[in-house]
Parts: C-alpha cells; sequence; structure tokens
C-alpha cells in the first residue's frame, strides 16, 4: 500500500514535462509575473509529493535531511525543466522560474514536515 504515496511525484512529474514542452500554455495573465507563483505552486505540489516518499518515522527521525532531499530533487527536476524550455519554441530558459519552482518545492517539503511533526505530537 505504501506504494500509492510514491505515485503523485511521476506523476506531477510527467504532467510538467507535457506542458513545459507546448509554446504556450493557457493560463489567466492577472498581472506580470504571475507564472513566478503558478511555478511557485506546481513545484509545491512536487515538494508534497517526493516528501510522502519518506515514512512518518523517517520524518520524525530525520526531518533536515528529507527537508533537503526533496527540495533538492525539486531543484534539480526545476532547472533540467528550465533548461528544456530553451529549447521549446517561444518558450524561454528563467532563472526566476528556476527560484520559484525551488522556493515552492521547499515550501511543499516543509508541509510535510510541518503535518508529519503535528501527526507525531498527537499521537504522543
Amino acid at each position: 500500500m505504501r506504494f500509492l504515496f510514491k505515485l503523485p511525484a511521476p506523476i506531477i512529474i510527467i504532467t510538467l514535462a507535457i506542458l513545459s514542452s507546448h509554446s504556450s500554455l493557457p493560463g489567466v495573465q492577472l498581472f506580470p509575473g504571475i507564472d513566478k507563483f503558478y511555478h511557485f505552486v506546481a513545484y509545491g505540489a512536487l515538494g508534497v509529493a517526493f516528501g510522502l516518499w519518506f515514512s512518518r518515522e523517517s520524518w520524525l527521525k530525520q526531518p533536515l535531511r528529507n527537508f533537503l532531499i526533496c527540495t533538492a530533487i525539486v531543484s534539480i527536476y526545476g532547472a533540467i525543466d528550465e533548461i528544456h524550455q530553451y529549447f521549446v519554441p517561444d518558450r524561454v530558459c528563467d532563472v526566476w522560474d528556476w527560484v520559484a519552482d525551488t522556493l515552492g518545492g521547499a515550501a511543499g517539503a516543509g508541509v510535510v514536515l510541518l503535518c508529519n511533526r503535528i501527526i507525531i505530537r498527537r499521537d504522543k
């Protein structure tokens, strides 16, 4: 049953890869830079998804290690995605998008860390 917790991460990565391969994406441009928010949210979801790869016990024993691993994986994937977009017509490789990706991944991993701490404290 634990394998079900590992499914969201590859699904999100596949979805992001497909979206990144398109020259334009549907979306509402409420204000300049809104795409950074979209990056933050999407990669935040990826950070949560990778956080689910670690057991509750692991989050209890090594929370900083798990947080850093999740954030690093999301950040590396964000960099790869930005490099990929350089080769997609009408897309750009933007370092600020990568920053938003990394911050979103860290926020997502942080949510998992906090949720596990709350659950662990509640169970004691």
